[in-house]
């Protein structure tokens, strides 16, 4: 078993390995020749890691996720994503929802199901 020094030193390197591979685990633990399965089990019993893990793998598909964004937005024009963009990112943009209020519940009953149009 390995000693707890070793330990502090593997998942050191693990998290330099995640930042280097953009928050991908996979990649993170072919680099330091580590097993997936020993990875989420440090998750389990470390919550310090799990929170250092965390935060680099938001932070890095962030990024990646924003690259692919800008590219779409700037490069290709696309305007989809230029909402999709502003309505994650802003409430303002957020689509808003119309509702409707009716004193007599009967009465959107009827409005609900009325075929006179």
């Amino acid at each position: 078993m390995q000693g707890k020094k070793t330990t502090i030193h593997d998942k050191q390197a693990f998290l330099e390995a995640l930042k280097k591979r953009k928050g991908i685990v996979t990649l993170a633990c072919k680099e330091v020749s580590l097993s997936p399965m020993t990875f989420y089990k440090w998750l389990k019993v470390d919550p310090k890691f799990e929170q250092e893990a965390d935060e680099i793998r938001e932070v890095e598909i962030g990024i990646i996720a924003e690259d692919r964004l800008a590219e779409a937005i700037i490069v290709k024009g696309d305007l989809n994503a230029v909402k999709f963009y502003l309505q994650s990112r802003n409430r303002k943009y957020m689509q808003k929802i119309q509702t409707e209020t009716y004193e007599d519940p009967t009465k959107a009953l009827a409005d609900l199901f009325s075929l006179d149009e």
